[in-house]
């Protein structure tokens, strides 16, 4: 049809770069709704996917800590807290920066457990 704009490869039409920062910035959330959000383009698969994962085992990692802490009264772990804190928030600033430049990053322990979780959906 004449006045249309070519459809895109990326969920809800969004720039590539758009949709992989999009996935980043807003975390589990924006990575579930990028994947399942329609299109194809495997750089956003991937920063989709990686997001769910980085973010999927922060949440594990923080409730692994407070449950140490808890059950076995080892408070020293409280340290770690605020140092995963800041792991987690230095990760977020790089992926998301990195993905509104179009930048594909893989995570060093992340992107591996994020190719076999979604292997058959990258």
């Amino acid at each position: 049809m004449v006045g249309q704009p070519p459809s895109k490869d990326t969920p809800f039409g969004l720039e590539p770069n758009v949709a992989a920062g999009l996935a980043y910035v807003l975390g589990i959330l924006g990575g579930i709704i990028m994947l399942v959000g329609g299109g194809t383009n495997k750089f956003v698969k991937w920063a989709a996917a990686q997001s769910i994962t980085m973010w999927a085992l922060y949440i594990v990692l923080l409730f692994a800590l407070q449950l140490m802490i808890a059950l076995v009264h080892l408070y020293f772990l409280f340290l770690f807290i605020p140092i995963l804190g800041l792991i987690w928030f230095v990760l977020w600033i790089w992926t998301s920066i990195s993905g509104f430049q179009g930048k594909e990053v893989r995570v060093p322990v992340i992107a591996g457990l994020t190719e076999s979780v979604f292997k058959s959906m990258l």
